[in-house]
């Protein structure tokens, strides 16, 4: 028998009803909806219609991400960039972190207006995953490291102070092996599609990033087609650039670059 798993609180996705102009915002990998939510209220209250999509496997249990590839995941996002089609005559696809490596390849689809990534791995350094496929057979989850670390606490602490649900950071202490697996074959795959993606794109990095290596802005910047190129570098932020210190200025920086864009 299958055994299904409740959303857990602060998964859910969202949807937030603006304009004519629409953008799906999307989380990272092991992570929620949650992520993006702020950015998306600060979108939402500039007059964009805003989704966050959960993506497949996520935000219920890591034996169900087990179970997921990485189109699953990207078919999630197109999904939402559809849904907002309907409604709106511009779309743009941001994402943090695997979300933004998502929006990445929609993106070089041409399926989309523009494109945001936040901390948008392509390429990591860690050599294990290549073989992610046979080690889940050995150790099928990875423990995170201080999991779940300083920033719960301050997202609790924004939680609180803005009377919101206090649920701290909504995220796996775990990453499935297999899912690791499926990471490193949608990054192949996205940095192969790179060269395809025109459309305006707004690369933002943290040189403080213990996740993903700053590097991967120029691995990106140097391989896309897009002319319409703006790249934004953060000096002391850590992965979560949507729930960092310095997440105002990213928040400002994509409002910049998108609403210079929506004529």
């Amino acid at each position: 028998m299958t055994r299904v798993f409740p959303i857990r609180r602060g998964a859910e996705p969202f949807f937030l009803d603006g304009g004519d102009v629409g953008c799906v915002c999307t989380h990272g990998f092991t992570g929620s909806p949650d992520e993006m939510r702020w950015l998306g209220e600060y979108l939402n209250g500039r007059g964009l219609t805003v989704f966050g999509p959960r993506l497949a496997g996520h935000g219920t249990d890591p034996t169900v991400m087990n179970h997921q590839r990485w189109i699953d995941w990207y078919e999630d996002v197109q999904d939402g960039v559809a849904l907002l089609r309907a409604r709106c005559r511009k779309v743009f696809a941001l994402g943090l972190s695997m979300g933004g490596t998502l929006s990445l390849r929609i993106g070089a689809e041409g399926l989309v207006d523009g494109v945001v990534a936040l901390a948008a791995p392509v390429r990591l350094t860690e050599r294990l995953m290549p073989h992610a496929h046979w080690i889940k057979y050995i150790k099928p989850y990875y423990a995170k490291d201080g999991w779940p670390g300083d920033l719960n606490d301050r997202v609790r602490a924004v939680q609180q102070a803005e009377g919101r649900d206090e649920v701290g950071k909504v995220d796996y202490g775990v990453m499935p092996t297999e899912s690791i697996g499926q990471l490193y074959a949608l990054m192949h795959d996205v940095y192969e599609h790179l060269h395809t993606l025109t459309a305006p794109l707004l690369l933002v990095y943290s040189k403080a990033d213990q996740t993903v290596p700053y590097d991967n802005l120029a691995l990106i910047a140097d391989r896309v087609g897009s002319r319409d190129l703006v790249v934004q570098t953060l000096e002391y932020s850590d992965h979560v650039l949507t729930q960092e210190t310095e997440r105002e200025t990213v928040y400002d920086r994509v409002w910049d670059f998108l609403s210079a864009r929506l004529d």
